[in-house]
């Protein structure tokens, strides 16, 4: 009877821990220009979350299957006007996309202005989990960054901030260099890590890394993130293919017409090891 008992206990705590590997796994999506990437996102095996860089869940055409959390961002200011939508229940929000960028995807805000804000991000947020900024990886450390700079002065001013959202691009596939940052990450701001974009990508040489060697990182770096206790989420950038410098970099898991590519096989495969859909919906 005891041994029977603590074979049922192995088997629910297995469970657990299944449930927490695949609740972390998550990507970062838009639209196709058919408006079907929220059926891909759907047919995902264990896949926990996505978001959109906006406040709004991805559109479709016609009703439409939602089992996946989505997570939705205040990109930038402009966006603070704007109502949260979503047909499932929301339980976090990320705020300002790469606040110290000043590209046209990026939030372009200055501390300063960021600070002022805040107390909207947080009115927005009433009754959610709330995301700091996610910085560019330069401006996430040292004492002159963006990040704590911003930090400093928000928890002086006693804002809330359940969370570090951060952002990791690899120009050489190390992850040991990875988990490094990570763990200095978690050690200076003393919260839980969402990792919300990631991938093996040299800006500067867009088109340097193979769909091979992109698939690789990401099994190797989710398997690491998984063991991280502190790191809650991560989420691939991205679903689709971003054109950049002329080419596309080959991180996209889809093509246009959401035909896998050998990066997104590879993300499916390592997402289905992590646990069913029964498992991902289960938290």
């Amino acid at each position: 009877m005891v041994g029977r008992t603590l074979f049922f206990l192995w088997v629910f705590l297995l469970s657990l821990a299944q449930t927490a590997l695949a609740q972390k796994a998550g990507v970062g999506a838009w639209e196709n220009s058919r408006y079907t990437t929220i059926h891909w996102v759907e047919d995902q095996p264990a896949l926990g979350w996505y978001y959109t860089w906006r406040t709004d869940q991805l559109w479709a055409r016609g009703p439409t299957s939602r089992t996946v959390e989505f997570v939705p961002m205040i990109h930038s200011e402009g966006d603070l006007a704007k109502p949260i939508t979503s047909d499932r229940p929301v339980r976090a929000l990320m705020a300002f996309n790469e606040p110290d960028g000043k590209g046209s995807h990026q939030g372009g805000l200055s501390v300063e202005r960021a600070l002022a804000l805040w107390p909207r991000v947080e009115a927005k947020g009433r009754g959610l989990r709330i995301g700091s900024p996610a910085t560019t990886q330069a401006e996430t450390l040292g004492p002159g960054s963006w990040q704590r700079r911003f930090m400093t002065e928000a928890e002086r001013r006693g804002y809330r901030i359940d969370f570090m959202a951060v952002h990791y691009y690899s120009t050489d596939g190390d992850v040991a260099a990875f988990r490094r940052w990570l763990q200095a990450v978690h050690r200076e701001y003393r919260r839980p890590i969402w990792v919300t974009e990631y991938a093996l990508v040299d800006w500067d040489r867009p088109g340097a890394a193979s769909y091979g060697q992109s698939a690789a990182f990401f099994e190797r770096a989710a398997q690491m993130m998984d063991g991280l206790p502190f790191v809650e989420r991560h989420a691939w950038f991205a679903a689709n293919p971003y054109p950049w410098q002329g080419t596309v970099p080959k991180i996209n898991l889809v093509d246009d017409r959401m035909q896998p590519t050998p990066m997104g096989e590879t993300f499916r495969r390592v997402l289905s090891e992590l646990g069913g859909r029964e498992i991902a919906s289960a938290n």
